[in-house]
């Protein structure tokens, strides 16, 4: 019994972890010889040798997912279940460029149950991939994954491909498709979201008609690539994808990176003329009132003097109207600050809710004008020269070519440029 274990061990291409099974089995059975005993940790060593030349060997599962039939005469891809660990392939029939094509059979042998055959294909090979029937014109690429790149032909200017699935241990089923993949013909705009969608149903239209039995919800993406599996075993990022309702075969999720970043392009262009625009307009608004520095109602309530009888430039809100023409404002940048009395207004002034971009004569403190009492608590004053309405919170639009104090900087001269 012993003596044809271990020849049954010697007549199969056994892997290391197979050898060092068998190893331990042996090391726990007392009446093994001692010669036998001595003799093991060598013949695992000479197994374990064979059996990694074997896995670097061409068409290994390591590297590609082709593996060589027993006569070493031509490849068939395996799925997942039929590597060459636990299976070898018999395969009598025609090759093509050293892979299985046109008509053919291959045996699966389970290489652990004295190479019984477990499957039995016949028929029509594509690339080394049994088609089981299945009518298809155009190629057949396998990728990782148990997965399929099948070509569906060209329609309406694009490639269709199906990424089909098999079983772990079965031949490739056209219509379990995990995704419709289309790859554009060149001159296609990307970014077109109406051609992509019809591009797209173009797409979908075929999937419904290649399988119209059994359909379910089904990926579909746009590629600005050949659909061809990377060296990590992945396919390439989609530029465009939806999803095909299988319902009524019509598009659902649909999104397009291309033209999300043709949109944000173009805003981003747009928003750097918008820019350009501004500054040009607040150095006009500048050099036409002859600022002198840009600064906050803070600043002018902490010393008025440093500024006094200068134009400056602030932003501020209506606090009250204080009389005909003159209000008490405040900081239009924040929605707390020091007060300011501004003069030379009139009863149209811009109500509290929007801010205003001013040009205004510093002066000196006083009370209020409307104050009952000179005890009253004095205000710095400003005489208003110019202004202009601003359209966002804090004039944010007229600032919006200012980045931080590399530009403008608060009680510091300003020289437009």
């Amino acid at each position: 019994m012993q003596n044809r274990q271990l020849t049954e061990v010697t007549r199969v291409k056994i892997l290391p972890h197979v050898a060092l099974n068998f190893l331990s089995f042996r090391l726990r059975d007392p009446p093994v010889p001692e010669i036998v005993m001595r003799s093991i940790p060598l013949f695992a060593l000479l197994l374990f040798l064979a059996s990694a030349g074997s896995a670097i060997a061409k068409g290994s599962a390591e590297t590609t997912g082709f593996f060589d039939d027993i006569d070493g005469r031509c490849q068939l891809w395996a799925p997942s279940m039929l590597g060459p660990y636990d299976y070898a392939v018999r395969y009598t029939g025609t090759c093509k460029n050293g892979r299985a094509e046109g008509k053919g059979k291959a045996e699966w042998l389970y290489r652990y149950a004295e190479m019984k055959v477990k499957s039995a294909w016949e028929g029509e090979f594509r690339n080394g991939v049994f088609l089981a029937g299945q009518k298809i014109k155009g190629s057949v690429e396998p990728v990782r994954g148990d997965r399929y790149v099948v070509d569906m032909g060209v329609l309406s200017g694009a490639y269709i491909f199906f990424i089909s699935r098999s079983a772990q241990d079965g031949p490739m089923e056209l219509c379990k498709v995990d995704q419709v993949a289309i790859v554009p013909t060149p001159g296609f705009a990307f970014a077109d979201d109406e051609q992509a969608k019809r591009i797209m149903s173009d797409g979908a239209k075929t999937y419904r008609d290649a399988c119209p039995d059994g359909q379910r919800d089904v990926r579909l993406d746009i590629f600005a690539e050949p659909v061809k599996s990377r060296a990590n075993g992945m396919l390439p990022n989609a530029v465009a994808s939806a999803r095909i309702d299988a319902g009524n075969g019509n598009l659902t999720g649909y999104s397009n990176d291309a033209s999300v970043k043709a949109r944000q392009e173009k805003q981003q262009a747009e928003y750097a003329v918008r820019q350009e625009e501004m500054r040009r307009q607040f150095n006009d608004f500048n050099l036409r009132n002859g600022i002198s520095a840009w600064v906050t109602a803070d600043q002018l309530d902490e010393n008025p003097f440093r500024w006094e009888g200068q134009t400056v430039g602030l932003v501020v809100r209506l606090d009250r109207m204080l009389s005909r023409d003159t209000a008490l404002v405040r900081s239009g940048l924040r929605d707390w600050g020091r007060h300011l009395q501004l003069s030379g207004i009139s009863p149209d002034f811009p109500e509290s809710r929007r801010s205003v971009l001013l040009a205004a004569t510093v002066g000196k403190r006083q009370p209020l004008v409307d104050a009952s009492d000179n005890n009253s608590v004095t205000y710095t004053t400003l005489r208003q020269v110019d202004r202009r309405l601003c359209e966002r919170e804090a004039c944010a639009d007229w600032f919006i070519w200012a980045r931080g104090d590399r530009e403008l900087v608060w009680g510091q001269p300003y020289n437009p440029r």
